[in-house]
């Protein structure tokens, strides 16, 4: 299934800029069970605070978010957690009114699968949760990704930041960012990363293939 081959290439990326590993861990209680409507299709409590523990995968489907949705990395998942505890959360057809903000430093992707939307005004926003972390990340780090599959996507950050998309336009601190433009037509993704060079923010942008080669755009 389509939604299944995303989530599977976006726990890939997670590969991206670290020295070694590309296992997925397997979730580790039941709070990574997919969530979202109830068999009779009655609408499930709406959660609106999800806690990413370390290496976790959380999936959440057909959700109607009307105030802000938070993802919170747990620190166990940062700079000095194991290469095989990285975490993920995965959202599909789910519409975010009131944004998206993800506090975390490392070892994090939050993918928004095709069917996501958002509504007028709604964001993603990144945060760090270790004050200067963000000015001392290297693109060596494995810092926290954000991987857009569906259209609108707008993400603003001061933090050190990857935002990948497989093809719709993604807007990142005001700047629209094409793949059709920016990589060739037979390149995977684009990506592009938030990083500090002194103390000022600059970007990266990068053509990532299949096979996880990377090439270091203009």
């Amino acid at each position: 299934m389509k939604k299944l081959f995303i989530f599977f290439m976006a726990v890939m990326l997670l590969a991206l800029c670290a020295c070694s590993g590309t296992d997925t861990p397997a979730p580790t209680d039941d709070s990574s069970a997919p969530q979202g409507n109830d068999s009779n299709g009655d609408a499930a409590e709406v959660q609106y605070d999800y806690q990413l523990k370390a290496g976790e995968t959380i999936e959440v489907y057909d959700v109607t978010f009307d105030q802000m949705v938070t993802v919170t990395v747990d620190p166990a998942s940062t700079r000095d957690g194991s290469i095989d505890l990285r975490s993920g959360i995965y959202f599909d057809n789910c519409t975010f009114n009131g944004g998206l903000t993800i506090l975390g430093d490392y070892h994090a992707m939050v993918t928004l699968g095709g069917g996501c939307s958002f509504g007028d005004g709604s964001i993603v926003t990144c945060k760090e949760v270790t004050p200067g972390a963000a000015k001392e990340a290297t693109m060596e780090d494995n810092f926290v990704k954000v991987f857009a599959d569906c259209e609108g996507v707008t993400v603003e950050t001061e933090a050190a930041v990857g935002v990948v998309t497989g093809g719709p336009d993604i807007t990142f601190n005001g700047t629209v960012y094409s793949k059709q433009e920016l990589v060739p037509d037979d390149t995977a993704f684009l990506g592009v990363y938030s990083i500090y060079e002194n103390d000022s923010m600059s970007y990266v942008k990068l053509a990532i293939g299949q096979d996880d080669s990377v090439e270091v755009l203009t």
